[in-house]
């Protein structure tokens, strides 16, 4: 996903990104999915969900990913790479930004680079790049490496590995890089990825950045409705279609 004159992304728009990692952002989301748990280890479904959300007109989809599972039993215990994984996607979408979580904590910039290369390549130029750390001890010897426990420097790997990245693509084009401006210095970063409680909170988070572009995560919830009862829907409505269904923490 480079940055030309004339891209998506260079003009003064608003662009939705959504990360598509798992059954959603709680825990437990995955107990109240309409498909089943092993579902989640299936590049159909994220396939299928990818379509989706490009249909749906988002800019970028996300994958989230790190040396160590994602959660602890009783609850999913493992997913398919995050590169893999935008690969697999890359062949079934046509228009949307791809950018897999990618940390370079403890790997090797140059394998780094040539994995997002070679998916910006099968993408056709929409491949991006979300620079995190890994910051448990226990991923440090998941790589057989001696552990980066100091904040400080977990984001000069993080920086160094971005500037060889970067000289190594040089030849080609340009990735578009993006990470966290608390904990990736935001000089080497082409879109900053900030939060906050409000709009007012985000939009004094991505003045702060110092990035050329930011993208604010939102967490969107449905309001619980007023009444115990579950709502009744119209009898041609399958219920496999119209049934809401609960998300863990009680909204719908």
């Amino acid at each position: 996903m480079c940055f030309p004159e004339g891209t998506p992304l260079s003009g003064p728009a608003l662009h939705l990104a959504v990360e598509i990692d798992g059954a959603g952002t709680h825990p437990a989301a995955w107990r109240r999915a309409a498909h089943s748990p092993d579902q989640l280890l299936t590049p159909r479904r994220v396939a299928q969900v990818a379509a989706v959300t490009e249909n749906a007109g988002f800019t970028l989809i996300t994958l989230d990913d790190g040396a160590l599972p994602p959660g602890a039993a009783p609850d999913p215990v493992g997913r398919i790479g995050a590169v893999e994984r935008a690969a697999f996607i890359a062949a079934s979408t046509s228009t949307i930004g791809i950018a897999p979580v990618v940390p370079v904590t403890y790997a090797e910039p140059f394998h780094v680079a040539s994995q997002l290369a070679s998916l910006d390549h099968v993408s056709a130029g929409r491949a991006g790049w979300v620079v995190t750390e890994e910051e448990r001890p226990e991923a440090a010897r998941a790589w057989g490496r001696p552990p980066v426990a100091d904040a400080e420097a977990r984001a000069r790997e993080s920086r160094d590995g971005i500037e060889v990245a970067r000289a190594l693509w040089d030849s080609w084009g340009q990735l578009v890089v993006l990470g966290r401006p608390d904990r990736v210095a935001a000089a080497p970063l082409d879109v900053a990825l900030v939060d906050g409680r409000d709009v007012a909170s985000v939009a004094t988070a991505s003045a702060a950045a110092g990035a050329p572009r930011v993208f604010a995560e939102v967490e969107v919830r449905r309001p619980t409705p007023p009444s115990t009862s579950p709502p009744t829907w119209p009898a041609a409505c399958p219920a496999s279609i119209c049934s809401p269904r609960a998300a863990p923490d009680g909204t719908w």
